[in-house]
């Protein structure tokens, strides 16, 4: 005999919410590569060296972190991709041992999303003062633009990288630095040439714009701690939209898998 009308539902309702399993992997996936190709600043020696300077809990380093996080979100992306061709081969087939399989590794991915989230709404303000903080305690290694000293060229490379001057944003008061600021005075100089907005990483050893390095007025204006958390947004939108589209689904996922178990199950029986 075949399945009655709750076990078609259970199959045809399954089936369905992982075709969505398999476009939301498919937009994870695609948000990874593109976070991939965008962040190849970080990629460079120099710039990861330098991020490498915050540390998180003695052992996690912001560089390796940074370099890490597209990469992390393209695996999660082609792990949602295999658990819902898994979900659905199972359903197809009506293969009981492979949707329960499938509704326990649903489940414990589901737990650990919640579990995530939780944890980073608990410790985010403490990651960004961490951040902050050690990006400041980087920033007093620099040593101008004509060293040679990795993090120093890695600083350059973030303010034309990313737009940004210093940590935080580098102001001037009545013709004195304001506390943000973090360059001391070189000549006529009070900021370095990389922090210009017409700055290209062949020119911003030898480039002279006084009235940039001077008096600010062609010169980045977002400090580089704001540069970091904005590119973070930027993708963090559309990977948290698609993280709670997956929790709804996911829980619904679990729900029909027994539903079809329980219905194959009866089948079994009767025939």
């Amino acid at each position: 005999m075949g399945l009655g009308l709750g076990g078609k539902c259970g199959m045809f309702f399954l089936v369905t919410l992982n075709i969505l399993f398999l476009l939301l992997g498919l937009g994870l996936l695609i948000v990874g590569i593109i976070m991939k190709v965008d962040s190849d600043v970080i990629e460079k020696e120099e710039v990861s060296k330098t991020l490498n300077e915050v540390t998180f809990n003695g052992n996690l380093k912001l560089g390796n972190v940074a370099s890490s996080l597209s990469v992390l979100i393209i695996c999660i992306g082609v792990f949602v991709l295999i658990v819902a061709a898994f979900g659905c081969f199972g359903a197809c087939c009506k293969n009981r041992c492979m949707l329960v399989v499938y509704a326990i590794v649903v489940l414990l991915v589901f737990i650990l999303q919640i579990a995530a989230v939780a944890l980073w709404f608990i410790m985010q303000n403490k990651v960004e003062e961490t951040v902050e903080d050690g990006l400041s305690k980087s920033m007093e290694k620099y040593e101008g633009v004509t060293s040679s000293n990795e993090v120093s060229v890695g600083w350059d490379l973030i303010f034309i990288g990313f737009d940004c001057c210093g940590v935080n944003a580098v102001t001037l008061t009545n013709n004195e630095f304001s506390k943000t600021a973090w360059w001391g005075s070189r000549g006529s100089d009070i900021i370095p040439y990389s922090c210009c907005k017409s700055v290209t990483e062949d020119n911003y050893k030898a480039g002279t714009e006084s009235t940039c390095t001077t008096t600010l007025v062609a010169a980045q204006e977002k400090g580089c701690y704001n540069a970091f958390k904005d590119f973070v947004k930027k993708y963090q939108t559309a990977a948290l939209a698609i993280g709670i589209i997956l929790l709804i689904i996911e829980l619904i996922a679990i729900v029909f898998a027994f539903v079809l178990c329980r219905a194959i199950g009866k089948d079994e029986m009767i025939v």
